[in-house]
């Protein structure tokens, strides 16, 4: 009897000992710890078999208790889920690297809803989309949603032209045996100095003693004279500045001489020294994303032009999708007299302004409008035509830029969208003034100048102009647009003839420079714009 009983809780604690053990084997320790992870931070070190748990224990009890951002490691007991890591910092070859070792897929999106002003800040991570969060679990495989900021441009082509040639085996990069003894307009190449800039895309230049207008082939760059679109003033600051420094400019024809607007069309060349390559201003202004590529499938720069233009796409800077920091985005602008924006205009050129006045005289399409307080301003309307631009009609503009045109004030960007009318007003009375008087605020008024006595009579396709002294002998001019279809003849004037005239006041001066901060307004560049034969008097 001691024996059996003895022999009795042994055999019954062998056998629960053995219903144990069968129940441990469906925890497999392998099957928990990630091919990336160290395994000795997931499986247990010992194991005794009194303390395997019960086939109803969670599995969740051998997840890790916390987590480095970065460390790529499971979160669960099942081997196809990860968490997502932290990509704070990094561009978007480590953050494929990140994920594809993760076993996740990528959707890339550009963040351009933010400015973006030190190049340190481009090709970084933003965020993830869909709602994820560093730390959240996806199953491995899934499509990821990132977001970063625009990329870094590379000006690669510009320094490897001279590898591609013409359909002839010519080289495209121009050496001084190309042009030396040739000038631009007879021969299509030639060396020119800058005349004046107009913007991004366009220069007047000098060959010899013929000024002329040139339009860049193959590009497009945004517009900043009489439309301001995003980015267009900085590529026609980048274009300046680059032949401002040039040691040696020339130009280059192809294929047809001149646009329907008669000017000339030309590749830009220029090198900083004399010891250097020329460089072609067109096609760097492609690669650095202040424009997107324009030329003709016919031309010998197709391909590298194409290549370069793509490759500034995928970037997402400038033109391709970027915010420009100094453009107004606004529509309508910020609503101001028009004296106070004459008396202020430096501080609103390139942003948007909204502004009431009546018409005071027109000038081809153009407007002159005027406030109640006897401050103008020219309204440059371009080819938009609108019925309710007249004479006398009281309305207010909004979305306006502020810019200059040879030194004159005068405010771009119409349209008729932004064109409310107003309860009508009397016409003011012009401003009566002297040669004292003339002054940058009044630019734009209209004014009033009497008893010149008429020194020079020119007449020209583009208008006439008509040369007055006061009593002082100071030498005023009176100009006369093409757009007004008015000539001498019709006037009936002659030197020597004493006259009253009426009109806006303006200026003009063929060598302004807009980047010059301490520029002078000289009152010899001021005139007055003649609109209609009854705003002369001869006495």
């Amino acid at each position: 009897m001691t024996i059996k009983k003895i022999l009795l809780p042994v055999a019954l604690l062998m056998i629960a000992l053995l219903w144990g053990c069968e129940g441990a084997t469906t925890i497999q320790p392998t099957t928990i710890a990630p091919t990336t992870a160290a395994p000795t931070t997931l499986a247990p070190t010992t194991a005794s078999p009194t303390t395997l748990a019960p086939t109803t224990q969670a599995p969740t009890t051998m997840m890790p208790t916390t987590l480095a951002p970065t460390t790529l490691i499971t979160t669960t007991a099942f081997s196809n889920v990860v968490n997502m890591p932290d990509l704070t910092g990094m561009s978007r070859a480590q953050i494929e690297s990140t994920l594809t070792d993760l076993g996740l897929t990528i959707r890339w999106y550009f963040d351009n809803s933010v400015v973006y002003q030190n190049e340190s800040e481009y090709d970084k991570f933003v965020k993830y989309g869909l709602g994820l969060e560093p730390g959240s679990i996806v199953e491995i495989g899934t499509e990821i949603r990132v977001y970063t900021t625009p990329l870094h441009l590379e000006v690669k082509y510009l320094y490897e032209l001279n590898e591609y040639t013409d359909g002839d085996g010519n080289p495209l990069v121009i050496t001084e045996s190309d042009y030396v003894g040739k000038e631009f307009i007879a021969d299509g190449i030639g060396v020119v100095t800058v005349d004046r800039y107009v913007d991004g895309d366009t220069t007047w230049f000098r060959s010899d003693r013929t000024t002329f207008s040139t339009r860049y082939l193959g590009i497009d760059t945004p517009e900043s004279t009489a439309l301001y679109e995003p980015w267009g003033k900085e590529a026609a600051l980048y274009v300046q500045n680059k032949l401002m420094n040039a040691e040696k400019i020339v130009l280059q024809a192809e294929g047809n001489r001149t646009d329907n607007n008669g000017r000339y069309l030309a590749w830009v060349w220029y090198r900083e020294t004399a010891q250097d390559d020329f460089k072609l201003l067109n096609l760097e202004l492609v690669e650095l994303a202040y424009s997107k590529n324009r030329v003709g499938s016919e031309s010998k720069f197709n391909e590298v032009l194409l290549l370069a233009s793509w490759d500034a796409s995928l970037t997402k800077r400038r033109v391709w999708g970027e915010i420009d920091p100094n453009y107004d985005y606004s529509k309508e602008g910020a609503q101001m007299t028009i004296q106070y924006l004459m008396e202020n205009f430096e501080d609103y050129v390139g942003l948007k302004v909204s502004v009431t006045g009546i018409i005071t005289r027109k000038i081809g399409n153009n407007i002159y409008i005027q406030d109640e307080n006897g401050y103008g301003v020219y309204v440059y309307i371009g080819w938009v035509t609108s019925s309710q631009l007249q004479l006398g009609v009281n309305l207010t503009l909004g979305g306006l830029v502020p810019t200059y045109y040879s030194g004159s004030p005068q405010l771009t960007n119409f349209s008729t969208k932004q064109l409310f009318l107003e309860d009508p007003i009397d016409m003011p009375d012009p401003l009566v003034i002297t040669y004292n008087d003339l002054d940058f605020q009044r630019i734009g008024t209209l004014v009033q100048y009497q008893n010149l006595v008429i020194t020079q009579l020119y007449q020209a396709t583009s208008g006439a102009t008509i040369r007055a002294r006061d009593a002082n002998y100071n030498v005023f001019v009176i100009r006369i647009d093409d757009s007004t279809l008015l000539t001498l003849d019709d006037l009936g004037l002659q030197v020597g003839n004493t006259i009253t005239v009426t009109g806006p006041l303006s200026y003009y001066d063929y060598d302004y420079d807009g980047t010059n901060p301490n520029y002078v307004y000289l009152k010899s560049n001021y005139q007055l714009m003649l609109a209609d034969i009854a705003d002369i008097t001869k006495h």
